[in-house]
């Protein structure tokens, strides 16, 4: 019998061991591959998500305020309101507070506007008439000379300036006494006529029990240069509105402004030419007249990405109704998208069907 040969232990050999290698490289290198582009993909999602959630949001705030353009409670005829805002309470009596407009009008310390550019006048925002105000493609220093609340080193230069006056919520008893109003602007009206005043429970009981008080509301929508902090590069949607209580005659600005990565908006009338209810013509900049004219109002919003991606390069041209933005001769890393949605100036509407 042949003695059993020993079993010899033996390694890879080096070509074994460079073909391993080489095969775990690539599966590594496929793996990297696969979570690289995977990681960029889920970036590159959520930026767009944030970017569209945002744009959503500033779409509705917008088309909720234009869609309530013309509404003024029970007045029907806007020339019927008296503008000169009432203090209730400026000489004791409470007479103001009726419909005799009688007394003195209420002085305001900052009304956003020192009325010395137009379309802002005096006191704008106590003006009803026209219930729109807008300034396109405006330069810095024209944004604050026009609106004063409106600082020129934050105004996102070249872009629009929407002005949106309106009253809002439900109608209140004017006999009520609520010392949580006192300093609102409201619209005390009739179905016939109605004043501005600056509410003070503690001279209301002298009101009509057929007369209610609307809560006034005039809003400035425009673009920022920044969101949070300043210099962050964030082209925010911001809004100064109309101050309640301790601040009534103020334009505030709401914290945070209304939506961060809006580089630009555009609003658009449609206005009703032949009194049929349909628009026969858009424009970005309407006269009185065709204000009272407006059926829609088409919105154009242009959003940005809040930060930028270097894999991406953006040089592409956007329409936004009658305005266009070119990126094709300097290219950036962010994303943008154009959402556009068209609202119903309901209340405009209303008015031309009742006839004048």
């Amino acid at each position: 019998m042949m003695p059993c040969a020993p079993v010899t232990n033996r390694g890879f050999s080096i070509i074994e061991l460079m073909i391993a290698t080489l095969l775990g490289l690539f599966a590594s290198s496929v793996v990297i591959s696969i979570f690289v582009s995977t990681n960029r993909s889920f970036g590159q999602d959520q930026q767009i998500s944030r970017m569209q959630e945002n744009a959503r949001y500033a779409m509705r705030i917008l088309a909720n305020d234009l869609s309530m353009v013309g509404f003024w409670g029970q007045v029907l005829n806007p020339g019927e309101i008296n503008t000169a805002v009432r203090d209730c309470d400026s000489d004791g009596s409470g007479a103001e507070c009726q419909h005799a407009y009688a007394g003195t009008s209420l002085a305001l310390t900052t009304d956003c506007g020192p009325g010395s550019v137009s379309p802002a006048p005096a006191k704008w925002a106590y003006s009803v008439t026209p219930p729109i105000e807008i300034v396109t493609q405006a330069d810095a220093d024209d944004a604050e000379t026009t609106f004063s609340c409106i600082d020129e080193d934050e105004f996102q230069a070249g872009t629009d300036i929407l002005v949106i006056k309106r009253v809002q919520g439900q109608g209140l008893a004017s006999t009520r006494a609520d010392s949580g109003d006192d300093g609102t602007v409201y619209l005390r009206a009739t179905g016939a006529s109605g004043m501005l005043l600056n509410y003070d429970h503690g001279d209301m009981n002298s009101a009509g029990t057929d007369i209610l008080d609307w809560a006034y509301a005039a809003n400035v929508y425009y673009v920022q240069n920044h969101f949070a902090d300043s210099g962050d590069g964030i082209p925010s949607l911001f809004r100064k509105k109309l101050g309640g209580p301790a601040g009534a005659s103020a334009m505030q600005t709401e914290d945070g402004g209304v939506a961060p990565g809006i580089e630009y908006f555009r609003i658009m009338f449609g206005i009703d030419e032949d009194a049929d209810g349909v628009a026969n013509i858009y424009t970005s900049s309407p006269t009185a007249a065709n204000i009272e004219n407006s059926v829609t109002a088409r919105i154009y919003l242009l959003a940005r990405s809040m930060n930028p991606d270097p894999a991406y390069t953006n040089s592409k041209v956007y329409q936004l109704g009658d305005v266009t933005k070119d990126y094709s001769g300097n290219p950036d890393n962010y994303y943008r998208r154009v959402f556009t949605t068209t609202v119903r100036l309901r209340n405009q509407a209303n008015r031309l069907l009742l006839g004048p």
